[in-house]
């Protein structure tokens, strides 16, 4: 199992989701023949008169058109929402070298592709408090229109800030709706306390069952991130093995799961798990061997004293005041108090019930990547495990 992770560990890869929100767009500063300018990602307005400006002409030109719809601050001055500067910068930019048009161009693609990965880790941004942070305390959508970028709301909404808002929205809704169902179980807990606590009970479990669902992808998402996680949510072992993650199960994991079980054929977890109780299973013998050395050796000593002493004979009870047991004792060269053989721990029978046997998988074999029972039908019936028990249904007797 991955650690959990924090709030503060996941912040680094959503810079770019939050830049987008506000105030939309993504910047990066670059100095040509002596100009600063700062080129953005294109939004879907951009992109609309992109196409618009730039059909029928060549790739060049196209460029050209490109790189100055990006541009919207040159020397500090800010050109953003602007649209009939985009003509001058494309005359300005036209003058230049093409090498230097390149670089830009490229440059602006590094944006565009951020800007599409931003879009794919939107969702799971949506899972952060700080999300629902900012749309409960800016207002919603007013979140990123009011940005306090001069010309920003004029550029319109882009993918991530569409994504986002959607969300919130329907997060809201169902909220509200939530609110309301938990007053009519209020209200109806008087007439029907038993069923309205199932029912409470219930809804306690699918929003434990939901939170913990969106933890699962926070993690997921930074793992990916750094690498340790594949896309098809694989891990690979310190020794290069591949393993799969454990996530919410299907009834094809569950087979594949029980395949693994009968073969063998662990995972990163399964055998995480497998050599931990091994561990404790041999230091469970080792105190057990212990154990049993100690108790031979008192027995084997109270038979030599018993055969020292002739027959025993037990002495018969008599009372003692604690004086009278002090003085015994210091008599016989002792100390005062009693000493007691250690019994068996109580934790031996939780170790005989969760570590102490491996449970058997009796009869069941994997027959062409299938867990079946052959004993069933050995000749004939190849059915899966699940297809056996699939309409198996309780027999009761007359006395049931």
């Amino acid at each position: 199992m991955l650690p959990k992770t924090t709030t503060g560990q996941r912040a680094r890869f959503f810079e770019d989701v939050e830049k987008l929100l506000s105030p939309g767009f993504l910047s990066h500063p670059v100095k040509v023949a002596g100009v600063t300018l700062h080129v953005r990602s294109l939004g879907p307005g951009d992109i609309f008169m992109l196409r618009a400006r730039g059909e029928g002409v060549d790739h060049y030109e196209w460029r050209l058109w490109m790189v100055a719809s990006s541009i919207w601050m040159i020397n500090g001055r800010t050109v953003l929402g602007q649209d009939s500067v985009i003509p001058f910068l494309t005359e300005f930019l036209r003058g230049m070298p093409k090498s230097i048009v390149n670089v830009l161009f490229y440059l602006i693609l590094g944006l565009f592709s951020r800007a599409q990965e931003a879009v794919e880790s939107v969702q799971v941004y949506c899972y952060e408090q700080m999300s629902r942070y900012k749309w409960s305390t800016y207002g919603g959508d007013q979140a990123f229109v009011a940005s306090g970028v001069p010309g920003a709301a004029a550029l319109g909404t882009n993918g991530v800030q569409q994504i986002w808002q959607a969300y919130n929205t329907l997060e809201d809704s169902r909220l509200a709706t939530e609110q309301q169902w938990e007053g009519f179980k209020l209200v109806a807990s008087s007439n029907a306390p038993k069923a309205i606590k199932k029912l409470d009970t219930r809804d306690q479990q699918k929003r434990k069952d939901e939170q913990q669902r969106r933890e699962r992808e926070l993690d997921l998402f930074f793992y990916k991130k750094l690498g340790i996680v594949t896309e098809d949510g694989e891990i690979q072992g310190a020794d290069g093995s591949i393993h799969r993650l454990k996530g919410d199960k299907t009834v094809e994991d569950l087979e594949d799961e029980m395949r693994r079980w009968v073969t063998e054929d662990y995972d990163l977890h399964d055998a995480v798990v497998a050599e931990y109780k091994a561990d404790i299973r041999a230091k469970q013998e080792a105190v057990r061997v212990r154990r049993e050395a100690y108790r031979l050796a008192l027995q084997k000593k109270r038979e030599e004293m018993d055969q020292d002493r002739g027959e025993f004979k037990p002495q018969p009870l008599m009372a003692m005041t604690a004086e009278q047991l002090q003085h015994m004792l210091a008599s016989k060269g002792g100390k005062p108090g009693v000493a007691f053989l250690p019994a068996p721990p109580k934790a031996d029978r939780v170790f005989d019930k969760y570590v102490g046997e491996e449970p058997d998988t009796g009869s069941l074999q994997v027959v062409d990547g299938k867990v079946v029972d052959p004993s069933a039908n050995a000749s004939t019936d190849s059915r899966t495990l699940n297809e056996l028990i699939k309409g198996r249904s309780p027999a009761f007797g007359a006395g049931d």
